[in-house]
């Protein structure tokens, strides 16, 4: 019986972390195209950032309702429901779309701080590095703060992407180090 709930909490597992594979790919993507194209209008911008914000959220709730007995999701439906109210928010005010951004960074590093605590409970290695990544996502929300409106579109690329890279590099450290999900 336990082998069984166990199989099936690695396989979600397994899904949640493609799934955030694939949105840190996305959002390092996206970025790269704003931070390229500068031109783009202000609205496109924070239409395609409201929509990664709200995938996010998502993707957090369902790994909140999917989490199998898994702690390491425990807080997934709060961050989904924040990260889903930010994604509204930022599709329609594209002059404070910096200020959303560092909210949701800020949100996901509280959110990974939270899995770094779980993950030393856990007596897993990797915990201080997430913790690690928690603080930098925390750095980030609170540096776009500070971003002016003439470099908004830029700004909100480089935010994208530095998200998506230590999304990433986070989400392959935690696959391939997390011995309790991954046998």
């Amino acid at each position: 019986m336990i082998e069984k709930v166990f199989g099936k909490a690695k396989g979600i597992f397994n899904i949640i972390t493609i799934i955030n594979l694939c949105m840190g790919l996305l959002s390092f993507l996206i970025g790269l195209i704003f931070f390229i194209n500068s031109d783009l209008s202000d609205t496109l911008v924070s239409i395609f950032t409201g929509l990664i914000l709200i995938t996010n959220g998502i993707v957090s709730i369902i790994s909140f309702i999917k989490r199998n007995g898994i702690e390491l999701f425990n807080y997934n439906l709060i961050y989904g429901i924040l990260l889903i109210i930010i994604g509204i928010i930022a599709m329609f005010s594209n002059k404070i779309l910096t200020i959303i951004l560092g909210i949701y960074y800020i949100v996901s590093g509280i959110q990974k701080g939270n899995y770094a605590l779980l993950l030393k409970k856990f007596q897993e290695s990797s915990w201080l590095f997430v913790l690690v990544v928690g603080i930098l996502f925390i750095a980030l929300g609170v540096t776009a703060f500070f971003v002016h409106d003439s470099g908004i579109i830029e700004a909100t690329g480089i935010c994208l992407m530095g998200y998506g890279i230590i999304n990433i590099i986070n989400t392959i450290l935690l696959r391939h180090r997390s011995e309790f999900f991954i046998a």
